[in-house]
């Protein structure tokens, strides 16, 4: 009976040991199941996220093309065919990997197409109009509120990008079509009404579907349009829809199933431990914690891509947005301050025009890894995005955020030596101590931001610390702004012209000199409000009141040139010269009395734009003559290239005459020079009897400055031409224009 009941007890050991062991291979199958089931999802929703993210980074493509004062010329304010093809076709077939391309006027017709690189009739858009008009059609009404909201003005940061994204069937297949709002990048060029509109189509065929595969890891991926899809079951999958959410085609791919198999690598030890129970339960452990890791090593890859730029592996803005939150909480806690730094690079658009954005990559990833090497554990290093990282300094004082500004500014001066040449990319850094508990994150990055663009205006390669004038400032620009546009608007500016003097006394000519007294603040320095005007596209509103007014007045002098001063921006324009000659028609002026002042940073980018204009105003009748010769990079070259019929020498020049024989030998060089070259020459800021013997003996006749005549009204010219020639000693002084 022992025997017997031992064998019975063996015997339902064996079951029960059987029993168990069964148990345990259907626990650990529906565990598998579960485990695999949520994987699934979370792959799924990863998948989802990662269409965004692919749409977000062809929009961000489409961008750098449309996002451009080029672009907003060529296309909205005079259409060029030329400039279409090579900058949006090209362009957007070699470096985005577009499939097509239109761009649609203002009414929304078509104007240029490009499918697989090739130039189409533009009636080809017919084919995806229906598609393509809900996207169109959402740009518009974002467009429309932004026009009822006026000019936006020049602005330190590019305009957010006016965009709209979906996917939909184009020929029967399933591809991403965006619709973006061509504007100006910083507010300086618009149009009267509505701007051209880019279309592109990126289509979701096998070159997609492996890059996507190989980015998120998934296997056997499928794209498949909605007709096509049958009853039977599929594996993972996420819909993709169009404008107005209905699906249009369903992506499927074999989902990781490493529950499953785990199961499968586990089921002989599990039949094994039939015999050996214990020992399998101990292995089944074992491998339930290894599939325990699989899922947790799945869920850290999702969170990291979400939270981290693909690029660098920095944090992006979301978790740098996070990370400052915890950084100010901590600091009111501690009363320890938090530094945040705000880097930018200088050259960095140059890189990506010249070597083209996988080269811009490249130069990105170096960057950040050589501020990770220069910033401590403690510190937060992080990529906004484009050329903009933020650094946040916890425990910081002015001089460790000095220390560490400048051994980067150091660090990224020296050059850096990439597979495609070497390259000077230098920054500007702009840094705030937060002391204050009451400032939050977006507030210490504004201020940082402020210091940074403060860097920048000062000569790049350098950094700033914010300073509470810097916002006073800003804003007081800003009301300056507002007053000169209804100044403008208003005509309360002045012309004044300071006289112009031969060898004998004579009056030959007059400098027109627009002026501005502020109702509150009196009058206002010509450099500050014409720098003003450059920035906030006012100088093109501007430069022609002032050539309006001297036009109009020449005409009072008939035996006195009139010189009067134009920008460099409106020159560079290219359309200046149908300005002009507008004006002379309105006016009735003789461009052959008029001479217009250019500077010699106009010269330095040797253009085409500026050589063509230049030509065409020559030929119009206009004298040309280079203000301020010798301040900047005076070349024999561009003096013989463009047709320059007079130099002007600096009032720098002027002053040592009379008390330093160098002033003497330089002034005569530059008037030798003039000569030899068949230009006239005036000396401008004459004010005592000294400098006019020393021009004089350098051979230079012609002069201009309070010497003589300090800038008068308009009435006041004919009286002083009406004088006596000032041969010997000056004429008695004239009541002053005010020039603040």
């Amino acid at each position: 009976m022992i025997r017997g009941f031992g064998g019975r007890a063996a015997a339902i050991m064996a079951l029960i040991g059987l029993v168990l062991s069964a148990s345990l291979v259907g626990l650990r199958l529906y565990t598998a199941q579960i485990s695999d089931a949520n994987v699934k999802v979370r792959e799924e929703a990863l998948v989802a996220n990662g269409v965004k993210e692919w749409i977000r980074d062809i929009e961000h493509r489409v961008v750098a093309q449309t996002t451009w004062d080029e672009a907003l010329l060529n296309l909205g304010q005079t259409y060029n065919p030329a400039w279409a093809h090579e900058n949006i076709s090209a362009y957007l077939q070699d470096l985005g990997g577009f499939d097509e391309s239109y761009v649609l006027s203002a009414e929304d017709r078509p104007l240029y197409a490009m499918r697989k690189g090739r130039d189409e009739p533009p009636a080809t858009y017919g084919r995806l109009a229906t598609i393509a008009e809900p996207l169109v059609a959402n740009v518009r009404a974002v467009e429309r509120r932004r026009l009822a909201l006026g000019p936006p003005g020049v602005t330190r940061n590019p305009p957010a990008p006016v965009q709209a994204s979906a996917v939909g069937l184009v020929d029967g297949l399933p591809a991403i079509l965006s619709a973006t709002l061509v504007q100006s990048d910083f507010g300086r060029k618009s149009l009267p009404g509505k701007a051209p509109v880019v279309v592109t189509v990126a289509n979701l065929d096998m070159e997609f579907q492996r890059g996507f595969s190989s980015r998120f890891l998934l296997r056997n991926l499928h794209i498949h349009p909605v007709a096509e899809i049958g009853p039977g079951d599929v594996d993972a999958n996420t819909m993709l829809h169009d404008s107005a959410g209905a699906p249009v085609a369903r992506m499927d791919w074999t989902a990781e199933r490493p529950a499953w198999d785990l199961f499968v690598r586990t089921l002989p030890a599990m039949v094994f431990a039939l015999a050996v129970f214990g020992l399998v339960a101990a292995g089944l452990f074992l491998k339930g914690r290894s599939a325990a890791r699989a899922l947790i090593a799945s869920e850290t890859r999702a969170k990291h891509m979400a939270y981290h730029d693909h690029l660098t592996g920095l944090p992006n803005r979301a978790l740098f947005s996070e990370r400052m939150a915890q950084a100010m909480a901590e600091m009111r806690r501690s009363g320890r301050a938090v530094g945040v730094l705000v880097l930018d690079l200088d050259r960095f658009k140059l890189v990506n025009d010249t070597y083209g954005h996988g080269a811009g990559d490249e130069l990105i990833s170096d960057i950040a890894s050589r501020l990770k090497s220069l910033t401590r554990e403690s510190d937060i290093v992080a990529r906004l995005g484009g050329d903009e990282f933020a650094i946040v300094y916890a425990n910081a004082d002015p001089r460790g955020l000095w220390i560490l500004a400048n051994r980067i500014v150091s660090e990224l001066s020296r050059p850096i030596d990439l597979p495609f040449g070497r390259v000077f990319p230098g920054a500007s850094i702009g840094i705030t101590l937060v002391t204050d508990f009451k400032i939050d994150g977006d507030e210490a990055l504004r201020q940082a931001d402020l210091a940074m663009y403060r860097a920048k205006d000062a000569g790049r390669g350098r950094f700033q610390f914010y300073e509470p004038e810097m916002d006073m400032a800003l804003k007081a620009r800003l009301a300056m702004e507002g007053d000169l546009r209804e100044a403008l608007r208003a005509e309360a500016l002045t012309m004044v012209y300071q006289p112009q003097f031969d060898g004998d006394g004579q009056v030959v000519g007059v400098e027109a000199l627009v002026r501005w007294t502020h109702p509150e603040r009196g009058p206002v320095p010509p450099a500050f409000f014409v720098s003003i005007a450059e920035e906030c596209s006012l100088i093109d509103e501007l430069g022609e009141f002032t050539l309006r007014r001297a036009f109009s007045d020449s005409l009072r002098w008939p035996r006195l040139t009139v010189a009067v001063n134009v920008s460099a921006i409106q020159i560079r324009a290219g359309d200046f010269d149908r300005l002009a000659g507008r004006l002379l028609r309105e006016t009735g002026a003789d461009p052959r009395r008029i001479e217009l002042e250019i500077t010699e940073s106009i010269l330095l980018e040797d253009d085409e734009v500026t050589h063509e204009t230049l030509t065409r105003l020559r030929s119009m009748g206009f004298s040309l003559a280079l203000d301020d010769f010798g301040t900047g990079y005076s070349s024999l070259a561009y003096l013989r290239r463009y047709p320059i019929d007079k130099i002007k020498i600096d009032r720098s020049f002027i002053t040592n005459l009379g008390s330093e024989r160098e002033a003497e030998a330089v002034v005569g060089a530059i008037v030798k020079l003039a000569r030899a070259l068949n230009l006239k020459v005036i000396a401008e800021g004459v004010e005592t009897l000294a400098q006019r013997s020393g021009l004089r003996r350098a051979g230079c006749h012609s002069i201009q400055g309070f010497l003589y005549s300090p800038p008068i009204a308009a009435d006041a010219v004919e009286a002083l031409v009406a004088a006596p020639p000032a041969a010997t000693d000056p004429a008695p002084p004239i009541p002053a224009i005010p020039t603040h």
